[in-house]
């Protein structure tokens, strides 16, 4: 069945179009040019200036009335932040562990858990989002553009004037596009098709018979994920095919590459910022901060264990203002280390 969808969705993207039914007619979404998208844009600006000053619903509102309802919290911003951290974290194990297919097993569990819990506090957070001028923009926008893109078999537009549609028939026709839309994992394994390699491989700066600025958003996506395998393959850490075949592991090696070169963008920038610097054999070294931006940057060069660190004692610190330095949990742990060094050393004589 997979075959079957990779070869039927890939034509659909050559193609450039996307044939569906409704009410037992047949239709055509003719995917919109920059100039069709370029007129939406200047229909919603001037739909902001007719909506600008009515009763919208702000930011902090939103979340006020979220958490009055019971369905968000004070900190549900920053919690939402390190679930998507979390199922980083995961990715990278499962990478690591890819070997370890009981590891694997619990891994995957746990990601897709964690996923759903994402998506449910994502989904809750914008659920409002509607009510905002911006989220009304959006939706005019989106129906603007769709209006302008479906057409009958004779290549005839469906919709002629944006001000009088029936808006039952476009929602109930948005829903079939979206129902069929082309999701992130079925690119993935496009990309990774020999049927589409065989078009790559012939000729990969002339695919869709127009420049790039007229390809379809189906097309460019496309594309993006294949120079990211493209780009995969000639690292010189080339993951192994077990782990192209499968996203989540492809993601892990991903996201391990970017920490790895964060590090070293970060050790190359200490090393200049601390260069000619009479350090000796200091364990940490403070730099004052002109500005909250500039504060962020020094914390950056920290790497995540050090950043532990600083949470850590920020922590013990907000509770503790008195607390001794021997007492921090970091010195107690390094003491704790040198002391079972020394016992093993004296074992050893």
């Amino acid at each position: 069945m997979d075959q079957f969808n990779i070869d039927l969705y890939l034509s659909r993207i050559l193609s450039g179009y996307y044939l569906f039914a409704y009410k037992e007619n047949q239709y055509k979404l003719i995917y919109p040019s920059i100039n069709t998208k370029y007129s939406a844009e200047l229909y919603i600006e001037a739909e902001y200036e007719k909506n600008k000053f009515n009763s919208w619903l702000q930011e902090e509102e939103i979340i006020d009335s979220l958490i009055s309802l019971g369905l968000w919290t004070f900190n549900g911003d920053e919690n939402l932040k390190k679930i998507e951290d979390q199922i980083e974290d995961i990715k990278v194990d499962l990478y690591k562990n890819h070997y370890n297919t009981t590891k694997l097993k619990s891994l995957r569990r746990q990601l897709s858990n964690t996923k759903n819990l994402y998506n449910h506090k994502y989904n809750t957070r914008h659920s409002f989002d509607q009510y905002t001028l911006k989220g009304y923009l959006d939706l005019l926008k989106n129906q603007y553009i769709l209006a302008h893109s479906i057409y009958d078999l004779n290549d005839q537009l469906i919709f002629q004037d944006i001000d009088n549609i029936d808006y039952n028939v476009l929602n109930s026709i948005s829903n079939i596009i979206y129902d069929n839309s082309i999701d992130t994992g079925m690119y993935r394994k496009i990309a990774r098709s020999n049927l589409w390699h065989n078009y790559w491989s012939s000729n990969n700066k002339y695919l869709f018979n127009n420049s790039v600025i007229n390809w379809t958003d189906e097309q460019k996506m496309l594309v993006m994920f294949t120079k990211m395998y493209d780009n995969a393959r000639e690292h010189s850490e080339c993951p192994p095919d077990a782990v192209f075949n499968d996203d989540d592991l492809f993601d892990g090696w991903m996201i391990s590459q970017r920490r790895e070169n964060e590090k070293q963008k970060n050790k190359n920038r200490a090393s200049k910022i601390l260069d000619n610097k009479n350090l000796k054999n200091a364990n940490e070294v403070f730099l004052v901060a002109g500005s909250q931006e500039e504060a962020q940057n020094v914390y950056d060069l920290n790497d995540a264990s050090s950043r532990h660190i600083i949470r850590e004692r920020t922590s013990l610190i907000n509770n503790n203002n008195q607390i001794q330095e021997q007492n921090l949990p970091d010195v107690q742990r390094q003491l704790v280390m040198q002391r079972n060094q020394q016992s093993m050393g004296a074992r050893k004589k």
